[in-house]
């Protein structure tokens, strides 16, 4: 299985290429059904190259993004993606490998180099600079207790399953539950080991949807610096285990995007180290699980906020777990 550090070793590794002349390159794989070339420009830049067959021609101009480019040589038949920014370096192997997996049984030259094209514009937001509005350590540590969550269900589940699972993690994108599977919901909380209590900010948190399950998932991450982990290495963990699956990193930067976190500021937020001790998920689908929601209170009252003391909800709790 190709991974990032088999991208590492094929770096070191280049060389003149009278296939990708002007660069520096080496194919990727002889299972990859395509010529798909790592190279290096004139210039120094990474590159992502795709040799297409003498006989086919494309109609493309160059397309210029943010530290990401894509243009096609004509008098070598090369499509030809290329990194401007050496602080994306990791970055661009999460993209080689995502474009590695989806191409590499293509037969057909318009669907291996459409899905080349497409694959530039996918990912070219993910090498934009995103530097300001940065996030508190409270709303971080919000953020990786949904990131571990996220890494239990990928542990747990089948592989084939991997991108489905990517998908189901909406909190990000501010919707109901910070999950929506097939057939539950997650919402995830976020505490100190010390504390009793989690805070629920909405009357919709706890809404359970129709034919759907509940659960309420209660994370305890210890403030440490010294033992603690960063965020940057809970997404490269997960990062890792998308890959080994075969799946899509793609939706997981995404994911990360909407929360301004991106592969070159998210080592800005290493001023700040958690160390996960436990866990447990509730049912709180059952009528009996304290809650105040949408369909339990008068429709006078909004913008319900409250607090859920934990150690008064032994008789709900489905799982618990050190970490």
């Amino acid at each position: 299985m190709m991974n990032n550090i088999e991208l590492k070793q094929k770096w070191s590794g280049l060389s003149e290429n009278p296939v990708t002349r002007g660069f520096r390159s080496i194919r990727i794989s002889s299972e990859c059904i395509c010529e798909l070339y790592m190279g290096v420009s004139k210039e120094g830049n990474r590159c992502l190259i795709l040799a297409l067959p003498s006989s086919e021609h494309l109609n493309f101009k160059r397309i210029q993004k943010e530290n990401l480019s894509i243009e096609y040589f004509r008098e070598n038949n090369l499509i030809v993606l290329q990194l401007t920014d050496i602080n994306f370096d990791d970055l661009f192997d999460d993209l080689i490998l995502s474009l590695y997996h989806g191409i590499k049984s293509l037969k057909q030259v318009d669907e291996y180099s459409t899905h080349f094209i497409q694959t530039f514009y996918r990912w070219s937001e993910f090498f934009e600079d995103r530097m300001s509005d940065l996030l508190s350590e409270d709303v971080i540590k919000g953020f990786m207790g949904e990131l571990l969550v996220l890494k239990l269900l990928i542990t747990s589940s089948h592989k084939a399953e991997i991108n489905y699972l990517l998908k189901s993690w909406t909190g990000p994108y501010d919707k109901g539950n910070d999950f929506e599977l097939e057939k539950k919901n997650i919402e995830v909380k976020t505490k100190n080991p010390s504390s009793i209590d989690i805070k629920i900010s909405s009357e919709f948190q706890l809404e359970v949807s129709p034919g759907k399950g509940l659960e309420l998932y209660v994370v305890s991450l210890l403030s440490d610096s010294t033992v603690g982990i960063h965020i940057r290495d809970l997404i490269f963990d997960i990062k890792n285990l998308i890959q080994e699956s075969s799946g899509d990193t793609s939706i997981l930067w995404e994911a990360l995007k909407q929360k301004n976190i991106t592969a070159k500021n998210v080592n800005l937020y290493d001023c700040y180290r958690f160390k996960p001790v436990n866990w447990a998920s509730y049912c709180c689908e059952v009528e009996e699980f304290p809650k105040l929601c949408r369909s339990n209170i008068p429709q006078e009252i909004s913008a319900v906020k409250y607090t859920l003391r934990t150690n008064l909800l032994a008789q709900f709790i489905i799982n618990h777990k050190e970490f």
